[in-house]
């Protein structure tokens, strides 16, 4: 008896040794897998597993499509750093940030000095897979998204909602994305051979000698097809180039031109005088005024921040109301996109983005 009363202090105390020894010998184990547990593994546009820190604060962004994801997300303060682009867009709010340089020459010196955890840029450039590769043995993680082709935009949007966890807000915005294209089936029941024919070239080109159109597989022609419209280019590559023969022997039914750099339509622009001269003066040049289009005067302006990219569904909006105002008689695509910037953007909607104006 005497013998098992002081065994037991004994065994008492080796076992708690070995429980301790063995607590200690496995902590670094553990704190490995607890970390690894708590990293978020995304893909990005290009294939790419990137495994991110679960918390991110520090983003530098070179793409504005991404960033104005960012904004719809509610994650726009994370951003320390951004391209020139990105910076001068008026609705993105970025002004304040630090500039890394252009979106396809960024500044690899200045991005590692800033000490980012995350940098976005697009996939779909070989700038992308650039900063990928300089920044490969530094700590910062990069991440490749588009976000401007209206069919990788959702996925997109769930890969960044699930880096910055906000999945639900990203679930949310994509049903109302939905419900608005939804309001787009109605083109199903146009008949082919009541589809209008048409013609699109950016404002800029047609004081070129070169004409460039958009083809195929573009989101511009995504946008049109969306619309019901009868894209003239729609057999050709992406961005070809198009002499006048070509254009007055498709004559088109109609003329959209997409005022991308000059400065007619978007965000900054107040009244529609400047867009308004330019809509006559097109009534002048010496190809278009050839054609159906024109001879009918079926010409129409339209931002190319509404057809061409992130928001191109909201750019076929204002096409059904132009070309089929009798099926779209409810529609309001204005309301719509003041929606957007308010509710999404958290920005107050302003500017001028269509001409002539729609009415509902």
């Amino acid at each position: 008896m005497r013998l098992k009363r002081y065994l037991l202090p004994v065994l008492i105390c080796v076992l708690s040794c070995m429980l301790l020894m063995t607590g200690c010998g496995t902590s670094d184990s553990d704190k490995g897998q607890k970390q690894a547990s708590e990293n978020v593994t995304v893909t990005d546009s290009l294939g790419r597993s990137v495994e991110l820190p679960q918390t991110i604060d520090k983003v530098v962004i070179l793409n504005s499509d991404a960033c104005e994801a960012m904004r719809i997300l509610g994650v726009q303060d994370k951003v320390v750093g951004v391209s020139d682009t990105v910076q001068k867009d008026p609705f993105l709010g970025m002004q304040d940030k630090e500039v890394v340089g252009t979106w396809s020459e960024p500044n690899f010196e200045k991005i590692v000095e800033m000490d980012p955890q995350l940098v976005i840029s697009y996939a779909s450039s070989g700038a992308g897979e650039e900063v990928a590769e300089k920044l490969k043995s530094t700590d910062v993680k990069v991440l490749l998204l588009d976000f401007y082709k209206p069919e990788e935009y959702d996925k997109d949007l769930k890969t960044l909602g699930k880096v910055f966890g906000k999945e639900d807000q990203a679930d949310a915005f994509l049903k109302w994305k939905g419900e608005q294209i939804a309001i787009l089936d109605k083109v199903k029941d146009i008949k082919e051979d009541e589809k209008a024919s048409v013609f699109t070239i950016t404002t800029s080109y047609l004081a070129q000698e070169k004409w460039s159109t958009y083809g195929s597989g573009t989101a511009t022609a995504q946008g049109l097809e969306m619309a019901g419209l009868d894209n003239v280019a729609g057999e050709l590559e992406q961005y070809p180039e198009v002499n006048p023969e070509w254009i007055l022997e498709q004559n088109p039914e109609a003329v959209i031109l997409i005022d991308r750099t000059d400065g007619y339509l978007g965000y900054e622009v107040k009244g529609d005088t400047a867009v308004k001269d330019y809509y006559e003066s097109i009534k002048n040049n010496k190809v278009l005024s050839k054609t159906d289009a024109l001879k009918n005067e079926q010409i129409y302006v339209i931002s190319s921040e509404l057809l061409g990219a992130n928001k191109t569904y909201l750019g076929a909006l204002y096409l059904v109301k132009w070309f089929y105002p009798d099926q779209f008689q409810d529609l309001d695509p204005e309301k719509v996109l003041k929606e957007y910037f308010e509710k999404w953007l958290d920005v107050p909607f302003q500017g001028e983005w269509a001409y002539p104006p729609v009415s509902k």
